[in-house]
């Protein structure tokens, strides 16, 4: 059983993220790399999801998730294209809900293991780089 990071962690977390809050995706898309790996660039950083399990929704619809079909996947991600990125929320358990414009992308870690695989990572505009792994772990590089 995993005990969940402090909120003076989230509140440093989401401070570290808060530069591309307000921004808008240039790009959002599926890795052909294969399977579900996305990835969102957006001012000047870029939000990559490994080995986390995610969803797209809106208020009423549910889009698409991690393990649809990747052709529907594909055209489902492009749907966060222009949209601004108008907030972000952490749990303490590191899941991460991005929002963008009426649509939320959200990212769940898939293990309550501490495995030290990456689960999610922003690339910040300064350079920066803020590493989420399985098992309640961050850092930044």
């Amino acid at each position: 059983m995993l005990v969940g990071i402090s909120d003076s962690e989230v509140a440093l977390i989401e401070s570290l993220i808060s530069p591309i809050v307000g921004t808008s995706v240039d790009e959002a898309r599926l890795s052909d790399l294969g399977g579900s790996l996305i990835s969102v660039t957006l001012g000047g950083g870029l939000i990559w999801v490994h080995m986390a399990s995610w969803r797209i929704e809106s208020d009423s619809e549910f889009l698409t998730a991690c393990e649809d079909h990747r052709d529907y996947i594909r055209g489902m991600v492009a749907k966060l294209d222009g949209r601004r990125l108008s907030g972000v929320s952490l749990s303490p358990f590191l899941d991460v809900t991005f929002d963008f414009d009426g649509l939320r992308l959200m990212l769940f870690n898939a293990s309550s293991r501490a495995t030290g695989v990456e689960s999610w990572s922003i690339q910040l505009p300064s350079g920066q780089a803020l590493f989420v792994t399985s098992g309640q772990t961050w850092s930044l590089r």
